[in-house]
This record gives C-alpha cells, sequence and structure tokens, in this order.
C-alpha cells in the first residue's frame, strides 16, 4: 500500500498526485494537535484550516481516491505527525510513503526523521 500525506496548507485539487485514482493510494488529511499549539494561532484561523481539510476530503472521496481524514479528537492520542505516521504505517502495511515538501521547516525536519523511504514530490 501507498501512503501519501497531505498538508492543511496543501490543498490543491491540480495536483498532479489526483489526476488518476490509483486503488493502491491511500491519502491522508490529519488534524494535529501539534499544528495547533506550536505558536498562538486564532481560533477562527483553525476551525477555517480544519473545515478546508475536511472539505478537501470529502472532495477527493468523491472522485474515487482512498482517503483518511482525521480529526483532531483522532490524532488526540499521538503526540506527533511522525507517532502518527508510524501507527499508520503499521495500520495499513504501508511500502511506500510520499509527502510534498513542508513550508516549514520544523514539519519538514520531523517528517525526514521517518526511517522509512520517503518520496518528495513538489
Amino acid at each position: 500500500m501507498k501512503l501519501r500525506l497531505i498538508l492543511g496548507d496543501q490543498l490543491n485539487a491540480s495536483h498532479s498526485w489526483f489526476k488518476e485514482v490509483d486503488p493502491s493510494v491511500i491519502y491522508v488529511i490529519a488534524e494535529m494537535h501539534q499544528e495547533t499549539n506550536y505558536v498562538v494561532h486564532h481560533i477562527q484561523k483553525i476551525c477555517a484550516f480544519f473545515k478546508a481539510m475536511e472539505n478537501f476530503a470529502s472532495a477527493l472521496e468523491e472522485a474515487g481516491h482512498k482517503v483518511i481524514h482525521l480529526t483532531l479528537d483522532e490524532t488526540a492520542p499521538f503526540a506527533s505527525i511522525t507517532e502518527l505516521l508510524d501507527h499508520l504505517f503499521e495500520a495499513y502495511q504501508v511500502e511506500d510513503f510520499s509527502y510534498q515538501q513542508p513550508d516549514e521547516y520544523r514539519l519538514e525536519q520531523q517528517l525526514k526523521k521517518l526511517y522509512r523511504k520517503t518520496q518528495y514530490i513538489q
């Protein structure tokens, strides 16, 4: 199985990932506590991001893609995105993991620490 991570600021339906439906690919969109508290954000900004993520996940599903959209409550047991991804790697027997380069250095460093094979897609 292939897992592709979509971050909250990467909701672009025109990205090449979405041109064809591939049943071996699962897209993950996850609302994470770490993204709400590393700096102070206005609550409306956080709510808007999470709603956009939910809407994007629904649009991908309607287009025929496999999507896992995890809410803030569902990701609460995981202290970081890497802990969540490790869990998903095991649960879905992931053989290939891809993500688009994050625009934040902090997040990029977290994702680089993953010991699995990664692919940067820009």
